[in-house]
């Protein structure tokens, strides 16, 4: 049974907590702890250091935004601390100087506000990394030291400094100047501010300013953040991304010693799906003991932040997160529902799979789910890399909704792309069928367009066009489609004419639909490249209800000649004015 990493047992409940609320269903972004008020907590130490690092970084970007710090802060724990430091003053692997500030700046009015004891700031500096302070006071500060017996020396370093704002210590050793702006007057308020709370400390901080090397200290902060950041889960890319290797679901039932009655079925059964799938997830959870549902809502968080590794998500993005909850529920959705094949129909489904879930781990039920996503994610690249259905970018060549879901199937989690734009996550076997169906219709349609036996379009149409970037293959194949009607037609295919286009209404159209024998020609063209009857239907549907529209639409100047600006996706002569000019044929 795979086992996460220990952790301090209050800190698990909490964690289980959240990973629970999130797999139950769809909930406000905002932490149940944000949400209860903090300053009617009877012992908010106690209350807040349970508070996980994750939880505890999310709930204070919220009050930092409502300007309520003060109930979280002074009641943190320095491991909480350097975590907000950790997920939210990083881009990527450097270290963001204006965010750096804004938090460290933040905890000190929070302490200042908060009465703390002098000294208190000196603890907590020391607690945390210490080297994050002097990193955030490095950059465009400039250190002159004095001599106390010196007073012709502290006036020339005062001159050589006095376009800057400058900060003479209280120790009277150094002159500190930085650009006179709001983000080097921040750096003067957090020196001052450590140099009150302790004169020591400040002294230290600013020696270290003046020696560190910027790459250096920023390569031992990366290296202790990347140490801390492993024990949440965030393990470096290299390892994450093992988790994005399939398990296949034969193999997940020969680990459990079973059977898959399935495996040698008739037909595309994997899309068929099992009833009720809705919800399978939390179904199953909520069918475990309390022990194991927090175990493995702890997992969840672990699996969430190792996803975030693998695709290089911002760790202390709130949004970023969220996507990558929604993923990881959504897949391990889709594994369960691949193992639900071996369930006896004696048996709860629910039970069933709650004992396979506890026998492989989140982890390997994930990568069965992700086998399906994976084979899509194969698929999809393939036909991307054919070079007939992408030009400028993924499948930019491919009419809708094939191009847009194309370019969501390629990514390392394949997903789903949604009509008014955006993606959903593929979630159940229904979804995969859906994705294969797409991309199938896609090839086809590669096919149909350029294949012999479909309408054997020259690849070099997709150059010769004014725009290259505004054409699809549809364009190509409802421009074939007419050209191949007219009389007296040449070769496959030629730019369209106005009289082309009048001929065409006239004789292709009858009461607004396109002639029967049309639909049954590219049927036939689509049957003969390779075209499942379904996929060929689908085709025929976008591609021929298209072309009834531009037909049908045709806006006619004043002198009864159609309008070729205004004439839809067909290829006329206003698409190849270039080619035209230069007087090329189609065979050049």
């Amino acid at each position: 049974m795979n086992q996460p990493t220990d952790r301090d047992a209050s800190s698990d409940r909490a964690t289980a907590a959240a990973a629970s609320s999130r797999t139950r269903g769809p909930r406000s972004p905002r932490s149940s702890a944000s949400r209860q008020s903090l300053d009617g907590i009877d012992d908010p130490e106690a209350f807040i250091a349970k508070i996980p690092s994750q939880s505890f970084h999310a709930i204070a970007v919220q009050l930092h935004a409502e300007g309520r710090l003060d109930l979280l802060f002074p009641h943190a724990t320095s491991e909480q601390l350097t975590a907000v430091v950790d997920l939210g003053g990083w881009e990527r692997d450097r270290l963001d100087v204006v965010r750096v500030r804004e938090w460290l700046l933040a905890i000190i009015d929070t302490y200042e506000g908060a009465n703390k004891p002098r000294g208190a700031l000196a603890s907590l500096v020391t607690a945390m990394d210490p080297e994050v302070w002097t990193f955030a006071l490095l950059p465009g500060t400039a250190i002159h030291e004095l001599d106390p017996d010196d007073d012709e020396g502290r006036d020339q370093a005062i001159k050589a400094v006095e376009h800057l704002y400058t900060y003479e210590t209280p120790d009277g050793f150094f002159i500190v100047a930085v650009p006179d702006d709001p983000l080097g007057r921040t750096a003067i308020r957090i020196l001052d501010a450590l140099y009150h709370d302790d004169l020591a400390l400040g002294r230290d901080i600013v020696v270290s300013v003046r020696t560190a090397l910027h790459a250096v200290l920023e390569e031992d902060l990366l290296r202790w953040r990347n140490a801390r950041l492993t024990d949440l889960g965030f393990v470096p890319w290299e390892e994450a991304m093992k988790l994005l290797r399939p398990l296949s679901r034969e193999a997940a039932l020969a680990r459990l010693g079973e059977a898959d009655p399935i495996a040698d079925a008739q037909g595309p059964r994997e899309h068929v799906g099992i009833p009720s799938t809705a919800g399978l997830l939390r179904r199953v959870l909520d069918r475990l003991s309390t022990d194991e549902h927090g175990l493995r809502t702890r997992e969840f968080l672990l699996l969430v932040n190792e996803l975030s590794a693998a695709r290089r998500l911002s760790p202390g993005d709130p949004r970023a997160q969220e996507e990558a909850v929604v993923q990881v529920h959504a897949t391990l959705n889709l594994g369960l529902e691949r193992l639900a094949s071996a369930a006896p129909a004696e048996r709860s489904l629910e039970d069933f799979l709650g004992d396979r879930l506890v026998a492989l781990g989140l982890r390997d039920l994930f990568r069965v789910g992700y086998g399906a996503l994976d084979t899509l994610r194969s698929a999809a690249l393939t036909l991307h890399r054919n070079g007939q259905a992408s030009l400028s970018e993924v499948g930019s060549l491919l009419d809708r909704p094939w191009g847009p879901a194309l370019r969501a199937l390629v990514n390392w989690s394949p997903a789903l792309p949604l009509e008014g734009g955006g993606t959903r996550p593929i979630a159940t076997l229904a979804d995969v069928g859906r994705a294969a169906q797409l991309t199938a219709e896609a090839a086809a349609l590669t096919a149909l367009t350029f294949g012999a036996r479909g309408y054997a379009i020259a690849p070099g149409w997709v150059h010769r066009v004014d725009e290259p970037e505004r054409l699809v293959l549809g364009d190509l194949v409802r421009t074939a489609v007419v050209h191949r009607q007219l009389p007296g037609h040449r070769g496959d295919l030629a730019p369209l004419t106005p009289a082309d286009l009048l001929w065409a209404r006239e004789h292709l159209l009858a009461a607004g639909r396109l002639r029967p024998a049309i639909r049954d020609d590219l049927l036939a063209r689509a049957a003969a490249v390779g075209a499942a009857p379904a996929t060929a239907e689908a085709l025929a549907d976008n591609l021929l209800g298209r072309l009834e529209i531009e037909l049908a639409g045709l806006e006619l100047d004043d002198e009864g000649r159609p309008d070729l600006l205004r004439i839809g996706g067909l290829l006329t002569i206003q698409r190849v004015g270039v080619w035209l000019r230069t007087g090329l044929t189609q065979e050049a």
